[in-house]
């Protein structure tokens, strides 16, 4: 176990903070965007950069603890009881590379400063709906983004990961390089390392014709059928989800749709407003309420699905679909039920496919789970009475309806928070694949330490 001493002298080799309980530091340090995720390590790092992190690596294994990364905590899948957490928030750095159209991001930045770095030279990450997630977690489950059917997901565009091992030892994984914790970092999870540096391709769009079309719910099941058949034409160039929210009485919401039930059209295009909108069309003929779609920056590309900034007691659970048809869709509206009564706030439909598809399925422990061309994603928020086992429940209750059309649990990142089983986690991919990365976490991981960090991969 810790001791004065031992913590005493871990102080002096690093640049960075150590906070063990009790101190000022430690309650802020072990917080977590998601505000369900409870993390009550021995001790917490809150590292400077690399050498920090093979420092508190090496300290851990030295005491036998188990190590725990946070980021953001924006989708942290585990509490963890002991141990100790490493934060690598600090190690936010953004190096662009014009010419070569890459970027290297320390391990704790957000996606927010990608795309403030890479904005003034006319490029873009392949970033998700929300900047102020991490980079790295968002990657290491596989980075579902705004452009997913026209470039790919996120891993697509890693070309290295500088990981940080159990033992210390920092390593960086590549096509030429340590190749299978590289295989196994895209889209396999956090519990093989600790990634110091993540080096990324950008594209080059310095704006985008996006944004959202709005309808009352009560015109929902006209709405989802159009969408139904309407994503069945659609060329890769567009990335398009359907949600339907209830918008609680908060201030973050704004006035005009606080206490409202909607359906909303989301979509991102790097093309001319006029193709944008000739394929927008047929979903603009249902006479939205209100229709923000037009050019925006990609600075700005936060407007499209607007998600919430402050910490949330949040939780949601998603599953991968094979396709869906009239069917498929009648029996989801009729499990989310009133909308107003869901204790889920949103329930997001989006459309996969495109360029997803397009690399070979043994790239990445993604694998056949690449042929999915939906993703259903059902999110809530603990207020008043609504508790995690009623919005769980209702999920459920969902996810049973559409069992016919479903490919499996997942993506890796929309499994849930604080308490996903090893069962949850070995439901998202193949057998071979699951196989494969076992051999991975034997291989960097050998006393199983990051069994807390990120997912957790052959606990046992």
């Amino acid at each position: 176990m810790p001791t004065t001493t031992n913590i005493d002298h871990l102080r002096q080799q690093l640049t960075g903070t150590v906070a063990a309980r009790g101190e000022a530091a430690y309650d802020d340090l072990r917080s977590c965007w998601n505000l369900t995720v409870d993390l009550q390590p021995e001790l917490i790092i809150a590292a400077a950069d690399e050498a920090d992190v093979q420092a508190a690596a090496r300290y851990a294994a030295e005491h036998n603890l188990p190590i725990t990364v946070l980021a953001t905590g924006h989708g942290q899948p585990r509490n963890c009881q002991g141990g100790i957490v490493i934060r690598t928030s600090a190690i936010n750095h953004v190096e662009v590379e014009p010419a070569s159209r890459t970027a290297k991001v320390g391990g704790g930045a957000v996606w927010g400063d990608v795309i403030a770095a890479a904005h003034p030279h006319g490029l873009a990450p392949l970033s998700g709906s929300s900047p102020n997630v991490g980079v790295v977690g968002y990657l290491l489950g596989g980075g579902y983004g705004l452009m997913l059917r026209t470039y790919g997901l996120g891993i697509d565009h890693v070309k290295a990961f500088r990981v940080v091992l159990s033992d210390g030892t920092a390593v960086t994984a590549s096509a030429e390089s340590h190749t299978d914790l590289f295989w196994a970092l895209q889209g396999g999870g956090g519990s093989f390392g600790i990634v110091t540096e993540v080096t990324v391709g950008l594209v080059p769009h310095a704006e985008v014709y996006a944004g959202s079309m709005m309808f009352p719910a009560d015109r929902a099941p006209e709405v989802y059928a159009v969408y139904g058949r309407w994503t069945k034409t659609l060329p890769n160039d567009l990335t398009t989800g359907l949600i339907m929210i209830s918008f609680p009485p908060v201030p973050f919401v704004p006035e005009f749709l606080q206490g409202r039930q909607m359906v909303i059209l989301t979509a991102c295009m790097a093309a001319d407003p006029e193709r944008a909108n000739e394929l927008l069309q047929p979903m603009r003929d249902l006479g939205p309420e209100f229709d923000f779609m037009g050019v925006m920056p990609f600075t700005e590309s936060a407007r499209v699905y607007n998600d919430p900034v402050d910490p949330l007691p949040a939780n949601g659970r998603g599953i991968l679909l094979r396709d869906v048809d009239d069917e498929a869709l009648a029996k989801l509206l009729e499990a989310i039920g009133p909308m107003a009564y869901s204790p889920n706030l949103m329930i997001q439909l989006r459309h996969l496919g495109g360029a997803m598809a397009n690399r070979a399925e043994s790239d990445s422990p993604i694998g056949d789970r690449r042929r999915a061309t939906y993703v259903l994603y059902l999110l809530g928020v603990t207020m008043g009475p609504v508790t995690m086992e009623m919005m769980a429940g209702h999920a459920e209750s969902v996810f049973a309806a559409l069992q016919p059309w479903t490919l499996s649990r997942g993506p890796l990142n929309w499994l849930g928070e604080g308490a996903v089983s090893a069962e949850e986690i070995r439901s998202v991919f193949g057998d071979a694949d699951y196989e494969r990365l076992c051999a991975v976490k034997r291989t960097y991981d050998v006393r199983n330490a990051f069994r807390c960090a990120g997912v957790g991969i052959c606990d046992a």
